[in-house]
């Protein structure tokens, strides 16, 4: 039937649904079909059609999938995958002027970065998968990268987006001041009903939802109910919602994005560090001294950069033989202004914390620890063997600072009751780390990956940390965010789905409604 009302194309043939069984993830979920929309209103018809079939007793669910790079499963689904990159990705001229750039969801970063970059200027969540990645899956999962430690998650470099929602029509969605939020209220339509719903709830649960936001810097578990207000600039901003929520409210088409200009200079400071004792306070030097970037990888990644990239090792050579490596890197519009800052931060560390920093000028040598950082997870999946495979599964925790060596030494003791070899690597900076173990393949393996994934998350939350971060919940985590936030948050959550998907067509199991049985049934081996 979509073949007929579609300009694009309706794939469901083995081969098809094979492509689009998985992504980055430890999943596998067939597909029930392919659509690959020609452009918007291709888009709303097949909203449209999912939206009718289900009113009338149907069980039809559509999923967007952008690069495929997510690591929870975001995209894979039972029912329809929509797959936006191949035509909807329209790339708007630069506004110079305000630094903003309109692209359509089925853009990549790279595409953004390149057209960025002539200008000076950069998309600064800059994520590890920045060659892959397109920005309906970074908007859809919230992601971040290096850069986020100043300039946050995707989520703070957005400025407007337009959203298809669950009766096939496009709108806007940009920041409100109350007299403009007023007039949404007052709309007799589809859209002041969502606006009426959406501030009743969120006032009829104000104390609830502020107890229990998560107390670090960056989290993508749930629903972002407590973005929505901004205190500061008195605006109400719905399109926060859609940031992080994996497309299960609506399908973002085209987003504003904010630019911003691009550091002439930079410098970095090394410290390879024999243990995680004074982990936490040499990061807490370097952040206080208005480091850009603050990242770690620890000696398993290491010792793989000596196997498969041998000229970054030996670039890298002060981490040869510690535990792990913390780097910072400082920016300044003159190279004075970040030697200073670097040098400040180097100071304290070498003084009062007796560790050693490392002055590194060569590009080379910086270039190499960045690329051993950003390819942890690579390395180790090259070490994939009939016998053994990398899965990403509790890669992507946060705790707040102050408690992370002793959450990263707990985190090790659990990986070692399982004999497991792993590598981790992450935004140390923020608190947030991307540990990937190499798994044994046997047949008890996805209740070991489902055990382990509970006892990590148990150990997060102990810290008072989330579970979810820049990849966000997806098949994975999904299942655990009553553990995070309690029954009458997931109640919200509920509702919330219910106002803007009542029949239940994007993304199923996703934020809501997913199981550990799913999970567990899925993991591809």
């Amino acid at each position: 039937m979509l073949n007929n009302l579609i300009k694009g194309e309706i794939h469901s043939s083995a081969a098809a649904r094979e492509a689009y069984s998985k992504d980055a993830s430890i999943f596998k979920v067939y597909p029930l079909a392919v659509a690959i929309p020609h452009d918007v209103d291709d888009l709303e018809k097949i909203i449209q059609y999912v939206t009718t079939t289900n009113k009338h007793g149907g069980n039809l669910t559509i999923a967007p999938r952008n690069g495929g790079t997510c690591m929870s499963g975001g995209p894979l689904t039972e029912g329809i995958v929509v797959d936006i990159s191949r035509y909807l990705n329209l790339l708007g001229e630069i506004d110079s002027f305000h630094k903003t750039i309109v692209v359509q969801a089925g853009v990549m970063h790279r595409d953004i970065e390149k057209a960025a970059s002539a200008q000076g200027l950069i998309f600064a969540p800059y994520t590890s998968s920045k060659d892959f990645c397109g920005i309906g899956g970074m908007i859809g999962n919230n992601a971040s990268g290096e850069l986020s430690l100043i300039y946050g998650p995707t989520s703070n470099n957005v400025a407007n987006l337009k959203v298809l929602l669950s009766d096939g029509k496009e709108y806007s969605f940009k920041p409100l001041t109350r007299k403009q939020l007023k007039q949404k209220l007052e709309l007799m339509t589809y859209e002041g009903e969502i606006y009426r719903k959406m501030v009743t709830l969120l006032k009829e649960n104000r104390q609830l939802i502020k107890t229990h936001h998560p107390r670090v810097t960056k989290n993508a578990a749930g629903y972002a109910l407590w973005e929505l207000w901004d205190q500061h600039e008195q605006v109400f901003n719905l399109g926060r919602l859609f940031i992080g929520a994996q497309a299960t409210l609506g399908i973002v088409t085209e987003a504003t994005l904010k630019l911003v200009d691009k550091s002439p200079h930079q410098q970095m400071i090394v410290c390879a560090i024999d243990s995680i004792d004074q982990l936490t306070d040499i990061v807490r030097t370097i952040v206080h001294h208005n480091a850009s970037i603050c990242e770690t990888f620890d000696h398993h990644t290491y010792e793989l950069a000596q196997l498969q990239y041998p000229a970054d090792a030996a670039n890298a050579h002060f981490a040869n033989g510690k535990h792990m490596v913390v780097y910072g890197i400082f920016e300044g519009d003159t190279i004075e202004q970040a030697e200073i800052l670097a040098g400040q931060a180097k100071n304290i560390i070498e003084q009062s914390l007796h560790a050693t920093v490392h002055w590194v000028d060569s590009p080379d040598v910086k270039s190499s620890f960045q690329a051993i950082r950003r390819y942890s997870y690579k390395m180790l999946k090259d070490m994939n063997s009939d016998l053994k495979k990398a899965m990403p599964f509790i890669e992507d925790t946060i705790v707040p600072l102050e408690h992370y060596g002793e959450f990263v030494s707990a985190l090790e003791a659990i990986l070692q009751d399982y004999d497991m070899t792993y590598t981790y690597a992450g935004h140390i900076g923020e608190g947030s780390i991307r540990l990937i173990p190499l798994v044994n393949r046997t047949s008890k393996t996805a209740d070991t990956i489902m055990e382990v994934e509970g006892r990590v998350n148990d150990l997060v939350l102990a810290f008072r940390g989330s579970i979810s971060v820049d990849h966000n919940d997806g098949i994975i985590r999904t299942p655990y965010l009553e553990q995070q936030y309690g029954s009458e948050m997931i109640s919200l959550f509920h509702q919330v789905k219910n106002i803007f998907d009542p029949y239940d067509i994007f993304n199923r199991g996703k934020k809501v409604n997913g199981t550990i049985d799913f999970a567990r049934a899925h993991i591809d081996l």
